[in-house]
């Protein structure tokens, strides 16, 4: 993948936060890459994003590519964080979402975690930091 595949995308309003939420549905994030800084105002995380913006390339396609990414997620002018059912044991959270609401972001994972950013101003960043690598597994939901 070169330089110019790789997503880097900015959100300033809800209309920027649902699609950066639709590419980072199913991210699988490590508890231990979820930094806060409350001097700086500023909430990092790091994930393996899968490429949903690749499965466009697989309608009518025997051979389905799929694959997924290390990516960063950086929100900035976060005043405070709030958790919700994260003292689970499990040490890799599933994203199942992103939404706003009245200037809190909410990022929400399967068994029912979420984590609640207030901020003064919207200012989200994705950024893959790395190449993709194939994968064999596709998320899946039950309905």
């Amino acid at each position: 993948m070169t330089t110019e595949e790789k997503i880097r995308l900015t959100a300033s309003t809800d209309k920027d936060l649902k699609i950066i939420s639709y590419l980072c549905q199913d991210a699988i994030f490590s508890k231990e890459e979820i930094l806060f800084d409350k001097e700086k105002k500023l909430f990092i995380a790091t994930f393996s994003r899968y490429c949903w913006e690749k499965e466009e390339n697989n309608i009518n396609k025997k051979n389905e590519s799929r694959f997924r990414v290390v990516s960063g997620l950086q929100i900035k002018n976060v005043n405070s964080i709030n958790y919700k059912n994260l003292n689970t044991k499990d040490l890799f959270l599933n994203l199942l979402a992103i939404t706003n609401k009245k200037n809190k972001i909410f990022l929400h994972f399967s068994e029912s975690i979420e984590i609640m950013l207030n901020y003064e101003k919207m200012s989200v960043l994705i950024e893959d930091i790395d190449v993709p690598w194939p994968t064999k597994l596709k998320p899946k939901h039950d309905i």
